[in-house]
This record gives C-alpha cells, structure tokens and sequence, in this order.
C-alpha cells in the first residue's frame, strides 16, 4: 500500500535532516556519490547511507546506479527542485541572520517580475542602499503565477507585479508605474532612423516569436489582426540576454515592455522605433499587505515611489 501524504508528512517532518536534502542535491548535480561527499565533507559511507535513508522515507528509488555514476529517477527529477527550495530558504535564513547580527537592521524579502525589476528596483535600489546601509533587500525574480504562490505562502513581504485580477485577502496593490509595450530592434536595423513608421512597414520585416499565451503576444496579434502576419524568427523566449543577443545579430524586431527595455534604449544598445499606435499595458505595481508599517518596507515604498513614469 502506497504511502499517503500526511504519511510522508509526518516521516519527513520527524525523521528527515538538512543533510538529507543536502546529500541528494549534490549528487543529482555531480553524478557521482564519491564527488558529492568530498563537495559536503563528509564520507562516502555515511552519504549512501544518507540516500538509503531518503529513499526509505520517501519509499521510491531516487537515482539510477549505474557503472559511470547515479542518474535520477523520474521520481528524483521531481523532488529535485523541491530539495533545492529547501536548501535555498536555509541559506535565506543564513544570510538574514547573518545580516542582523552585523549591519542590518531591516530586512524585506521582495518577489518581482522582471518588467518591476527593470522599471522599478534597478532605477531605484542603488539610492536606497546608499542611503540606507543597514536596511536588506531579498529579492527573487519571479513570473505572476509562481509570485501568487510566494504570496500565498507568506514568503514575501512585497510583490512588485501587475495589476492583479484579484487582490489577495489582507493585501493592498498599489500602482507605481505606467508601462506601455516598445518595438525595438537592433542598432544597424533598416528601420532605425525612420522617424515615424506605418504597421504596413513593421510587417515587412521578422520579428522575434513571443511566448503564446503572454501578453506580448496578445499585443502582437491585436496590432496585425486586420492584416497579414509578418514573418517570425521561431525563437521564443522569455530571457532577456536571449533576446538582446538576437535582436543585436540580425534584423529583427520585437514587442517588449518599456520597462524591461528602457535600459538598453538609453544605454544606445537597442533602438525604439516610432509609429502612430499607442500600446498601452496594465501599471507596475507593489502588492503588500495591509497596514504593514515596518521601516523596511516604509523605506522600500518611498524609493519606489520616487521612480518617473515610463515613456
């Protein structure tokens, strides 16, 4: 009979150790028991058994054994990442802990989409930090669905997103930034010292591929709905180095917050290019909770505060 959660709650919770977790991690990432201890410290003996033990909490294989080194099972692959979000909050705790004893004196723990980080926190957190030394920023980049869930699970203290289609019970969302979406390109693109350009003229040329289902795309396909679609370089990415790197070696263009972008524009990296069609987009906003008055996060919101609209 197949354990049920609560089960496996309760084995984990009494029985399971950090170095568990820790032991499976490293030899998912070298492959090797032998190279995970000497990586942790500690006998190649005593970390078999640590797995052995893991395995036996869980009650499913984790790795493959193999003559040329340990390889994860499905069920390893899964638990893979959980494993390393346990680990990850240790050294949060670390690092906090670390910080108080010493120099800080507040710390925030911040979820963002990259759009806030670009828009919000790069313009606005070197300031802060020179003005406020013993106040610790904890940031985490994050896309709207997996921020719901660090807010859900009380994991962060501010999340700078979109407005959201629902506030979250006990949460405040407060719009800081207007944000519209930019076709940019390269600068050597044929298009870039054309002053004003008509959509008949962006259709001429390649675009990068937006994720389906974003609101780039959705932007993408409202702009050429009444039209023929231009052609489409098939990479499709949300990374920005993905897409500063292919917009820099070829003649493409792309629909991408101004937020996001605006960096590179005024740095002469990328070229924005003008037409008659305003593309509007939901504000950047701080989603915090209700009444929370700490001077980290009071100091946090007015540095925010004091950042210019994007245009």
């Amino acid at each position: 009979m197949k354990p049920t959660a609560e089960t496996l709650r309760q084995r984990l919770l009494t029985r399971a150790r950090l170095r568990h977790w820790l032991g499976f991690a490293r030899v998912a990432e070298l492959g090797s028991v032998r190279k995970a201890a000497e990586a942790i410290g500690i006998a190649q003996p005593a970390l078999t058994g640590l797995l052995a033990d893991l395995e036996s909490l869980i009650g499913a294989p984790l790795f493959e054994r193999h003559a040329r080194g340990m390889h994860l099972t499905a069920m390893g692959r899964e638990l893979l990442p959980t494993a390393r979000r346990v680990l990850g909050a240790i050294d949060d705790v670390a690092q906090q802990a670390a910080a108080l004893q010493s120099q800080a004196q507040h710390v925030v723990r911040v979820g963002a989409i990259g759009a806030a980080i670009g828009g919000l926190l790069t313009p606005a957190l070197p300031a802060l930090a020179l003005r406020h030394p013993d106040l610790l920023i904890q940031l985490v980049e994050a896309d709207a669905p997996q921020l719901d869930q660090l807010v859900a699970q009380d994991e962060i203290d501010v999340a700078l997103c979109r407005s959201p289609a629902r506030v979250p019970q006990g949460w405040n969302f407060e719009p800081l930034l207007s944000d519209r979406f930019v076709v940019v390109a390269g600068r050597a693109h044929p298009l870039g010292k054309r002053r004003r350009l008509t959509v008949q003229q962006l259709r001429s040329y390649s675009w990068l591929a937006m994720p389906n289902g974003s609101a780039a795309r959705k932007m993408f396909d409202e702009l050429f709905a009444d039209n023929v679609m231009p052609p489409m370089c098939q990479v499709s990415s949300r990374i920005p180095t993905v897409l500063w790197a292919m917009l820099r070696a070829q003649p493409l263009l792309a629909l991408i917050p101004a937020s996001v972008v605006r960096p590179l524009i005024v740095a002469g990296e990328l070229t924005e290019l003008h037409f008659d069609r305003s593309l509007e987009m939901d504000p950047i906003g701080a989603l915090c909770r209700q009444g929370d008055d700490r001077a980290g996060v009071v100091l946090l919101m007015h540095a925010l505060k004091g950042i210019q609209t994007v245009r």
